[in-house]
């Protein structure tokens, strides 16, 4: 229903490197902070997408170059979520740009699964039943579809790379 093609998952994926680029603007004891943010701090952090935009919008070509505008919107609206509860616009439902989607559940995935200062990590199983059960904001029904059809295959993925094996 998308229309998402081999080549816009490849346009995806390398443009969803982009998606935190505004975090070198945080301060570093924001950013490094071993415990949980305090309001403030969760504030601040959220300013990440903005000044991410900021910078891709010094490169001179962003107006005329398709790849950037794909840098741009993952890195605007990454953190949108499906019901407008999301930053920085409070976009909702076919709003967010479906790139912008994937790489918000692949980010909320990776954020899930990963071993924190302040959290362990969750298990494959535990993340998706978080995600799915809209535990991390919610996001579109269509997304969650394919999320759950492709769980197995990205559990394959996630064992290759995990820390537990390199």
């Amino acid at each position: 229903e998308y229309q998402i093609t081999d080549e816009l998952i490849e346009v995806i994926s390398s443009a969803s490197t982009m998606h935190d680029i505004g975090k070198v603007a945080i301060p570093d004891s924001i950013l490094l902070k071993p415990d949980k943010l305090t309001e403030y701090e969760y504030e601040v952090m959220k300013t990440h997408c903005i000044k991410g935009c900021n910078i891709l919008s010094l490169l001179d070509n962003l107006r005329d170059d398709e790849y950037l505008k794909y840098c741009y919107d993952i890195c605007h609206y990454h953190h949108e979520r499906w019901d407008g509860s999301g930053y920085p616009e409070g976009l909702k439902g076919e709003e967010i740009p479906i790139w912008a989607q994937v790489v918000s559940m692949a980010d909320c995935y990776d954020a899930l699964t990963a071993k924190r200062p302040y959290k362990l990590a969750y298990s494959h199983d535990k993340a998706i039943s978080m995600i799915l059960n809209n535990e991390c904001g919610e996001f579109s029904p269509k997304l969650k579809e394919s999320l759950k059809i492709a769980s197995n295959r990205l559990k394959d993925i996630a064992n290759i790379y995990s820390d537990k094996n390199n």
